[in-house]
């Protein structure tokens, strides 16, 4: 039984899409529940644009430990996706979960905000001593010509205490389509998408 909680300080990261997916390839292996933390609700609203195998989905919000850890004995997987800043939600979701993922797209803004997560997540690990920190590089830019990837990973390599991940994925519009349809790349046809994220799934499955 495993928690993953996707979460950044920072909005417009990309959070829900890789929950949801996240959530979609999990129900594979195992039972799975996705839990939106978020008052925009974006996970549900999702979930409720699926046709086909629907996906457990629930809204929490406050401190969330104890519920979380409660979903653990029901579902294999639960996939916590919560808002852009710091909150209770987060907080108390570091206590329970097993690995957090910190998507962050490939500019210094953003990666300048990385600090304070990690920050959240090293106090967690004194209480939680199994919680593992993931950075994925996230809705990068598609043209891999250009140069942001790399000055992005030169800046988080000075980022101590968490693994960023080798995936990279790009901001391309297979990832928006699945939202708009409630799938994941995952059941849509073969693609750049899919591809990046099944290396993203290997990384911390």
């Amino acid at each position: 039984m495993t928690i993953y909680v996707v979460a950044n300080q920072k909005g417009g990261v990309g959070k829900t899409t890789l929950a949801t997916n996240l959530a979609v390839a999990l129900s594979k292996k195992g039972k799975t529940v996705l839990v939106d933390g978020d008052d925009q609700q974006s996970s549900m609203k999702w979930s409720s644009r699926r046709e086909n195998d629907a996906i457990d989905t629930v809204h929490l919000k406050d401190n969330l430990k104890a519920e979380l850890l409660n979903l653990k004995n029901n579902y294999d997987y639960v996939v916590l996706d919560v808002a852009g800043r710091d909150s209770t939600e987060f907080r108390s979701a570091l206590l329970a979960a097993n690995k957090l993922i910190v998507p962050t797209q490939p500019s210094q803004t953003d990666i300048e905000v990385l600090p304070f997560v990690v920050k959240l997540a090293s106090a967690a690990k004194q209480m939680n001593a199994g919680l593992e920190t993931f950075v994925v590089i996230n809705k990068a830019p598609a043209n891999t010509r250009s140069t942001e990837v790399e000055v992005a990973q030169e800046l988080l390599n000075t980022v101590k205490a968490v693994k960023t991940l080798n995936t990279v994925i790009r901001d391309r519009k297979q990832f928006r389509d699945a939202m708009i349809e409630g799938l994941s790349v995952l059941e849509m046809g073969s693609s750049k998408a899919k591809d990046e994220l099944n290396e993203f799934l290997v990384e911390i499955l």
